[in-house]
């Protein structure tokens, strides 16, 4: 006994033989000794625990122990304590929470592994509560890295173990206890075991409890820490009742603003699988406001820094990136799990009005949900954001450049996207298109670029014009800024070469030159293409066929481009003999295919002159061209004056003219005439000559001439000034009187030479407008001169000589484009109406006020102001001016001024008085250009840049076959990029200033000799219609300089402040654009704008005044700019128009231009519905006035312009009360008071409108009445009865007031649509169905709130009387005849939806629409109605 006892009082050893043996635990104590009777084997710590028999009978046999215990329930206490002892050491108390092993010898057991002794005590009743409080109490214990174990090689942190024991229990005995004391524990613990403990919750916790663990999570979310994941994690799992979760949103929607990067995938995702559809579009808004994927910093990868520093940045980056995809990802999940938030985002982005608040979420969003099969909305709400302007090729570059890596994943839709919205008619929204192809292009995989480039081939070969133009200008740009990415695509863009027949010669030219470019500056795959291009070119240069003849000139210059091109930077020539040889080689077959074929000739001189003006052909091809053209011109057209020679017979009398020289210089003429006539000589003999002159040939051969001239000399034209004032063998001027007299030949003939003359005339402009001697100026002004006297004399001639085919002038049309044009507008005033009818119904189509005033209107307006400038002498003569034709249908038969003409603008203006007054003073000649002079150019100037300026609310561009002229006369203006074409335009502000300074002088000095009158004597006079005209075209080239939506682009701010400052420096001397800001400048600029409104004359100068100031506005954020804009347009509003004979202005034309004015009113006052109560009381004025009058207020409301007052008041009226919030209980009194009050203004404005149809009873005004009753219905219903159900407890009587006074209009609107079953207007009837379920569905919806506010008592419902305007009843038996016809219309489209925007949604019919099942509400038996 005593060895033995020895042996176990020597510690070291029996620890070391436990260690090696058994490691069994043998401290004695009520707990061992309990658990080890029952059958566990309790281990010291290195080793799992184990059980001899399965954990249920342990449980057993413990429970019953314990109970039979002499000592129970105190021992209890005991047991307890010595679990607690075993469990302070660490390592114990791991093994405590791990899985307990079965003994081998044990055959009872289901499994040789079972749960921990920690999980099969917390399985005891009595035990529980205990164990769970002191494990608990163990969590604050854990603070560093002795918290983790490794088991089985796998790092297991403690405290997770630990409360995972608490999961998934069968029972637990006291959850209130239990959930008080894990919450204790979060504030108490580190933040890695608060984690564990907030995410062990929802498992754990009854759901009788989730609501108090909802409310301290919540809590705990507000005071900032980093628990945020874990927090909604939580908050996720719990199930909570709605009241409660609307709670919790509130909490987490106060956090948003706040919350890491990190976290916010995780927190969008919580709010969006937690919303309801009622406050869906409140907290999408929130996320959204609260999302900025900003662009990481530009320096990221400087060379400068360490590349540890690089590493750690870029991997910042990447994370960066990861939480933003992750985000969307959310995003993504929440908009597939519930269709409300779709419609919600949709919501959300499409309220957004400025522009400025648009982010590249906007852009992702919209794509997630084209994703999600929404495409439809999605591609409406596109199209609406780009005509606004919001979605810009900024915010779209930012999105490809910065987030490239998240956009991949939704390349798909984006192609999709682009592919849809290429395909526009409106040239703003396929310019986007065309921008979200390059950058995507730019910044995409190859797989990615393959799909691009076939998505384009698609495009061209779709048959659509400008989708055509569209697919090509975005290829020409990527093989430009792309080569060598486009290399492996170029087989995609060679296929293009088997399909020429249907392509326009732009197209051709467009093609051909890719393609040139993808043979000859790409050494690795251009051989192949190279072959192919010389192959087919030669097979069209021989072809018989012009069109074939004329694709090969294209594609021959387009080679020639392509080898002989030189940097702009390099200045001497750097061809090699080869390709030297190669050039002229192909040049000269050119030329000898054309001989015979002037237009083909022709088309290869314009093509030529084309490339050489460009300054990148080497100066050798150069110097070959021009030895040899020069001295074909001089043999062709240049003769030497003779008088013999002109007093010859050549069918018609000749006469020498125009000329400039002095007498020793004019030894030689152009031979002009004698050609025409010799070449009609040929024709008849159908014996064309292959090497004569052809007058055809006259202006294209010059402009060769000139141009290699400039190219050779640096702009010098000394060699050839000559020509600018030597004369002309044309018409004599006595044949013009008897020419109605003449035969149909010489008429041909005359008017033949009048056009080559005109085209010579232009030419001369395009070569000397750049020279600065005043000799050669004051030549080009009289040539300017002489091209408006052409001008008037062809207008008159052509009046009378119908079928005339002028000569082509630009040859690179197709044949039908040629042809079209000379049929439409060769028979005097019928060429004038078919002139004016597309514009008419062009603007008709027109949806967007703001770009109502397109081309065509401008066109009309132009064409009626210049009737009286074109001849003095015909504005003498009613009857001649009646027999003038417009030579606006005849613009492709004259050859196209360049931009460098408009230099001539600089000279000053002088008009007829001041030459009457001052030209006794002056002996020397004046440079000044005279008003018909400045007329004509800036109409070709206003002309170009509509052409050539993309406004971000363009003009549409149509499908169908359009008229020639419209779009010709613009292949050198193409050359030019839009950058370019606004860089020389800022250049030319300063002339167009001081010549808008003129004209508004002009009207000054007119309305100071009238005594302040407006509209007195000399208004109407024909020079004050052609100073009208030029200021109005002087405002128009200013606006379409400055809605240019290429100053959006940051690259181009720069160019907008020069432009600002231009007009700045008018008004102040003292300017810089380098100081100021961009809202000082446009600030600056309105005040000089808005100066000309005193002398604006007529209702169209008005309204392009008006949008040049709204163009400024836009630049900037100035809310007082918005009210000058508003008092101005109320002026204007103010005016009484007067016509040119001296009549109030009306007809359609001037109703779309007040419509402009009235809008622009309403949309820039401060308060719409107020300035909405000015205009009505205005049309109460008018029912006041007799028949003929006009309101005393606004002048301009007359009953023929009614209607459209009426129909802008109204829309607008719905527009107001759209942006009026639905009422929230969480908000505050007086801002619920406030719209109540502008509900009641909104409803009191309804009652007048509805009831001025009683007196102004058109049809148009009962359609709009109905239409946009309907629609203040749906807002109503929509927008104001939740500010009601709010409002009612507390300002009941208000409440109560506003719906009787709502009422009288409701019941109107029901009198409005029997109506117009009486009268059987289907266009009417069409809109009573939808009207009349409006109607039902507010019956409804009132009845609801006075239910649920226990008030129904003060309703009742009945049967309204069907009764017409005036109140009379109808007999049933009439309503009911036309009841049947009604129910077919039924399902009708409701017409002229254009006032909302087309965002198509699957809206949902408002509160109650369909509980309106019984037969009582039948249109035959009448309506429902309401009595409070």
């Amino acid at each position: 006994m005593q060895k033995g006892k020895r042996k176990n009082s020597d510690p070291t050893v029996q620890s070391s033989k436990k260690k090696k043996s058994t490691d069994v635990y043998t401290e004695k104590s009520v707990f061992t000794e309990l658990i080890a009777n029952a059958g566990f084997v309790l281990k010291d710590g290195h080793s799992n625990n184990e059980l001899t028999v399965d954990q249920a009978v342990f449980q057993r046999d413990l429970l019953l122990s314990i109970k039979r215990h002499d000592d129970y329930p105190a021992v209890v206490e005991d047991f307890l304590e010595g679990f607690e002892t075993y469990i302070e050491e660490p390592q114990r108390l791991s093994k405590s929470v791990m899985a307990t092993h079965t003994v081998k010898e044990c055959d009872s057991a289901r499994y040789p592994i079972q749960d921990s002794i920690v999980k099969i005590l917390l399985g005891i009743d009595i035990l529980q509560s205990k164990v769970m409080k002191l494990l608990l109490e163990k969590l604050p214990l854990f603070m560093g890295d002795d918290d983790f174990v490794f088991e089985n090689g796998e790092k297991i942190f403690i405290p997770r173990v630990l409360l995972s024991q608490f999961r998934w229990l069968d029972r637990i005995v006291n959850c209130k206890e239990l959930t008080t004391k894990m919450l204790e524990m979060i504030d108490i613990s580190s933040p890695d075991v608060q984690r564990e403990i907030i995410l062990c919750l929802p498992e754990v916790v009854e759901d009788t409890e989730h609501g108090d663990v909802a409310k301290a999570l919540s809590d705990i979310l507000l005071q900032g820490n980093q628990m945020t994941v874990p927090i909604l994690d939580a908050l996720s799992n719990l199930a909570l009742k709605p009241e409660l979760l609307a709670e919790v949103r509130g909490s987490v929607l106060q956090t948003l603003s706040s919350v890491e990067m990190d976290d916010l995938p995780v927190v969008v995702k919580f709010l969006l699988q937690t919303v309801t559809p009622q406050d869906s579009l409140e907290i999408v808004t929130e996320i959204r406001s609260s999302i900025d994927f900003k662009p990481l910093p530009a320096a990221q990868s400087k060379s400068s820094k360490k590349d540890k520093t690089k590493k750690r940045t870029a991997s910042d980056g990447s994370v960066e990136k990861g939480n933003e995809a992750l985000t969307l990802d959310a995003i993504k999940s929440g908009i597939r799990f519930q269709k409300a938030v779709s419609e919600a985002w949709i919501k959300a982005i499409d309220n957004l009005k400025d522009p400025a608040d648009h982010k590249v979420i906007d852009i992702f969003v919209l794509l997630i949900l084209h994703s999600t099969n929404r495409k439809k909305p999605v591609e409406s709400l596109f199209r609406n954001k780009i005509r606004l302007g919001a979605f810009t090729e900024p915010l779209l570059q930012s999105a490809f450049t910065d987030h490239a890596q998240i956009l991949r994943g939704y390349f798909p839709s984006v192609l999709s996207l682009a592919e849809v919205l290429l395909r526009s008619p409106e040239p703003g929204i396929s310019y986007f298109a065309s921008a979200m192809y390059r950058h995507a292009f730019a910044v995409f995989d190859s797989y990615c670029k393959q799909e691009i480039v076939g998505n384009l081939v698609t495009h061209i070969g779709s048959g659509f014009a400008g989708e055509i133009d569209s697919s090509l200008d975005i290829l020409s740009d990527l093989v430009h800024h792309h080569l060598s990415s486009m290399a492996p695509f170029a087989i995609f863009v060679k296929g293009f070469l088997d399909y020429f027949d249907n392509r326009s010669m732009t197209q051709i030219r467009k093609l051909y030159a890719m393609l040139s470019r993808l043979a000859f500056h790409n050494p690795d795959d251009g051989g192949l293409i190279q072959d192919d291009l010389h192959i087919i070119i030669r097979k069209q240069l021989y072809n018989s066929s012009l069109k074939y003849k004329r694709m090969g000139v294209i594609g021959a210059i387009m080679v020639v481009k392509s080898i002989a091109y030189i940097p702009s930077d390099q200045t001497e020539s750097t061809i090699s003999d080869d390709k030297l040889k190669e050039v002229l080689h192909l040049l000269q077959l050119v030329r000898t295919s054309c001989n015979g074929s002037p237009e083909a000739t022709c088309l290869f001189l314009d093509e030529l002159s084309s490339v050489i003006s460009k300054g990148n052909v080497d100066s050798k091809v150069v110097n070959w061209i021009s030895e040899n053209m020069i001295a074909d011109f001089q043999d062709d057209f240049v003769v030497d004056v003779e008088e013999s020679f002109i007093q010859q017979d050549h069918m018609i009398p000749l006469q020498e003219k125009y000329n400039l020289n002095e007498d020793a210089e004019s030894s030689i003429a152009i031979n002009l005439l004698p050609l025409v006539v010799a070449n009609h000589k040929k024709k008849a003999k159908a014996k064309e000559s292959t090497s004569g002159p052809n007058p055809t040939c006259l202006s294209p051969h010059f402009r060769l001439v000139h141009i290699c001239e400039k190219a050779q000399n640096d702009g010098d034209l000394e060699g050839i000034d000559a020509l600018l004032g030597c004369p002309l063998y044309t018409v004599k001027d006595e044949v013009y009187e008897k020419y109605e007299s003449l035969s149909h030949k010489e008429k041909d003939l005359i008017c033949t030479t009048l056009f080559h003359s005109l085209n010579w005339f232009r030419e001369l402009a395009n070569c000397f407008a750049t020279q600065t001697l005043p000799e050669m100026k004051g030549k080009v002004i009289v040539r300017l001169q002489n091209i408006t006297e052409v001008q008037n004399t062809l207008e008159r001639l052509l009046a009378v000589t119908p079928g005339f085919r002028p000569p082509v002038a630009n040859f690179d049309l197709e044949e039908t484009q040629q042809v079209e044009p000379s049929g439409s507008g060769s028979r005097g005033a019928d060429g004038k109406k078919k002139g004016r009818k597309p514009g008419k119904k062009k603007q008709s189509e027109k949806e967007n006020i703001s770009a109502d005033m397109d081309e065509n209107s401008r066109d009309s307006t132009q064409s009626e102001s210049q009737k009286p400038s074109q001849s003095g002498t015909q504005l003498k003569e009613g009857d001649k001016e009646e027999k003038m034709v417009s030579l606006s249908n005849y613009m492709q038969y004259f050859r196209e001024l360049d931009v460098s003409v408009f230099t001539i603008l600089n000279t000053g203006l002088i008009t007829k008085a001041a030459l009457d007054s001052e030209m006794n003073t002056k002996a020397t000649e004046n440079l000044q250009i005279q008003p018909p002079q400045l007329e004509f150019l800036l109409k070709d100037l206003t002309r170009k840049l509509d052409h050539s300026l993309l406004a971000s609310a363009a003009k549409r561009r149509t499908f169908l076959k359009t008229k020639a002229d419209k779009s010709v006369g613009f292949s050198h203006l193409d050359q030019y990029t839009s950058t370019e074409i606004t860089t020389k335009m800022i250049q030319l502000l300063c002339p167009l200033c001081e010549h808008l300074e003129g004209t508004s002088a002009f009207f000054q000095t007119l309305i100071s000799e009238n005594d302040g009158m407006l509209d007195g004597p000399g208004s109407n006079s024909p020079e004050a219609l052609l100073m009208g005209s030029c200021f109005k075209l002087l405002l128009q080239a200013l606006l379409s300089l400055f809605s240019w939506n290429g100053f959006v682009m940051t690259e181009n701010r720069q160019l907008l402040k020069d432009g600002l400052n231009v007009l700045v420096s008018r008004i102040k001397s003292s300017s810089s654009s380098s100081q100021s800001s961009i809202h000082d400048l446009v600030r600056g600029a309105f005040n000089y704008c808005q100066n000309f409104a005193a002398t604006v004359s007529n209702l169209p100068t008005a309204v392009t005044l008006l949008r040049l100031l709204t163009t400024l506005v836009e630049k900037t954020t100035l809310p007082e700019l918005n009210g000058k804009v508003a008092v101005l347009a109320e002026e204007f509003l103010k005016r009484e128009w007067l016509g040119s004979d001296g009549q109030r202005e009306k007809g359609a034309k001037h109703n779309e231009q007040l419509q402009i004015v009235i809008k622009m009113f309403l949309v820039y006052s401060a308060d719409p519905v107020e300035a909405i109560e000015d205009l009505t009381r205005g049309c109460r004025e008018l029912i006041e006035a007799d028949k003929n009058g006009c309101s005393k207020s606004y002048p301009s409301l007359t009953r023929h312009s009614f209607s459209v007052y009426y129909r802008v008041l109204f829309s607008e009226l719905i527009e107001a009360i759209k942006r009026l919030p639905a009422g929230k209980l969480s908000e505050s009194r007086d801002l619920k008071v406030e719209r109540l009050l502008r509900w009641n203004s909104a409803v009191k404005i309804l009652h007048i409108f509805v009831n001025l149809i009683r007196t102004f009873d058109g049809r148009s005004n009962m359609g709009t009445a109905l239409k946009y009753g309907r629609m203040f219905l749906e807002v109503f219903l929509r927008q104001g009865m939740p500010l009601l159900d709010c409002m009612f407890k507390t300002n009941r009587e208000d409440v109560q007031n506003l719906l009787k006074s709502f009422q009288m209009s409701t019941r109107a609107l029901h009198h409005l649509s029997s109506h117009s079953k009486i009268i059987r207007d289907v266009s009417l009837t069409n809109q009573v169905p939808m009207l009349k379920r409006g109607l039902e569905a507010f019956v409804y919806r009132v009845k609801a709130m006075l239910t649920v506010n226990k008030c129904l008592e003060a309703f009742w419902m009945g049967n309204l009387k069907n009764r017409d305007l005036q109140g009379e009843e109808i007999l049933s038996q009439a309503s009911v005849a036309t009841n049947d016809s009604d129910e077919d219309d039924a399902d009708a489209v409701p017409a002229d939806e254009d006032e909302e925007s087309d965002v198509e949604m699957d809206n949902q019919s408002e509160a109650g629409a369909d509980t309106a099942k019984d037969g009582e509400g039948s249109d035959s038996d009448g309506s429902y109605s309401e009595v409070f």
